[in-house]
């Protein structure tokens, strides 16, 4: 084997199309792992695939399989207990288990993924750094219902209202009926989320109803902008349902480079936020703006979906990259953030993919940009 060559864990929760929905939102398509795993493959490292299911089996697997140099995780918890998956600490879960084998992991830290996994988490990381956010509440129904005291959130803040669960991504739980307007609707939908997910948090929010972005970033300390995602203004609320048709109507979605003038406010607010929360490798971002044009983050996903028709991949396409070179900049990235040395192929590969992304470094976008943009 060659020296540089590393054993890497590939680890994830698949599923087919038939089973992805409800508490399996979350897990990734089969056509997207083997995608993926072909990518990796490619880096000419010796990769080990798993899907996830449950503690012992991950115990087992590398016990059977060591040494382990490094693992590349999209698992977001085990699949044999489904509210891993999104209950906000499933993949932070995973990397702990990693961690007591010595086994560094892509994508962020766990502290990182706690925050970012946990939407009440993420909004007092970005309130304590002046990055706005959305006027909200935590409604925790594990607890006793304090009728005057919700009543005194609700009035603070106006209806309508967004509500969505604190814990998980991938927009469960969200519905076209999570804007409310009233607290009969109000009551309704907090009931709908306890009989699917069970008594979880839940976040609610000022509903803004402004153009909505999306954004990636790439990297560690120096952050690569992936091309902004501008939905068409009347696009309403993303969920489940819309997301997986999204990739038919990318035809309509407008792409903010950094000649727009939105550019550098959307980029800033976005890195500022990426420290905020702690992240590494790859984020994705919504951010929205509410009646007088203000922009808001509403969302952070530290494992954002890294599909074949994902955001990320229509991002990455804009500037000539395909899925297999954006798995390749992520997976390179996290080796060189934990210290281990990438493979001769890899290094060489990189670096030119890599300069068609918008660099940012300390407080600036580094104004390089390739000739075919």
């Amino acid at each position: 084997m060659n020296l540089l060559q590393k054993n890497v864990l590939f680890l994830y929760n698949q599923v087919s199309k038939k089973y992805k929905y409800g508490l399996f939102r979350e897990c990734t398509l089969d056509k997207d792992v083997k995608a993926i795993r072909e990518a990796l493959i490619k880096t000419k490292d010796n990769i080990l695939s798993l899907d996830l299911y449950n503690h012992e089996q991950l115990d087992n697997f590398i016990a059977e399989n060591k040494p382990i140099d490094f693992a590349f995780v999209l698992a977001e918890g085990y699949k044999d207990y489904p509210q891993t998956l999104y209950n906000g600490f499933g993949a932070s879960r995973v990397r702990e288990q990693l961690k007591k084998h010595g086994i560094p992991s892509s994508h962020a830290s766990i502290e990182s993924m706690e925050i970012c996994r946990n939407k009440d988490f993420t909004y007092k990381k970005l309130q304590e750094n002046n990055i706005p956010i959305p006027n909200f509440f935590v409604f925790d129904s594990h607890n006793r219902f304090r009728k005057k005291d919700f009543l005194k959130e609700i009035n603070r803040i106006g209806y309508p209202l967004m509500i969505k669960p604190a814990g998980g991504g991938d927009s469960i739980g969200i519905t076209s009926k999570s804007v409310v307007h009233n607290l009969i609707e109000l009551k309704n939908k907090i009931e709908t989320l306890k009989r699917t997910l069970g008594p979880e948090k839940l976040i609610l929010e000022q509903y803004l109803p402004g153009q909505e972005y999306t954004v990636g970033i790439l990297g560690s300390d120096t952050k690569y902008i992936l091309p902004i995602i501008a939905f068409p203004i009347d696009w309403g609320i993303r969920y489940t349902r819309t997301k997986n048709k999204e990739y038919r109507m990318q035809s309509k979605f407008k792409i903010i480079d950094h000649k727009h003038p939105l550019f550098s406010s959307i980029v800033d607010i976005s890195v500022n936020s990426f420290i905020a929360v702690k992240a590494s490798d790859v984020i994705r971002l919504d951010i929205k703006k509410d009646t007088d044009g203000n922009l808001y983050v509403i969302d952070i996903n530290g494992t954002p979906a890294l599909s074949l028709n994902g955001s990320l991949t229509f991002m990455a396409s804009k500037v000539g990259l395909s899925h297999s070179q954006l798995i390749k900049i992520i997976f390179y990235e996290s080796m060189v953030r934990n210290n281990l040395a990438p493979s001769r192929y890899l290094e060489e590969v990189i670096e030119p993919l890599k300069k068609r992304l918008y660099p940012h470094k300390g407080d600036n976008l580094i104004e390089v940009f390739s000739e075919d943009e």
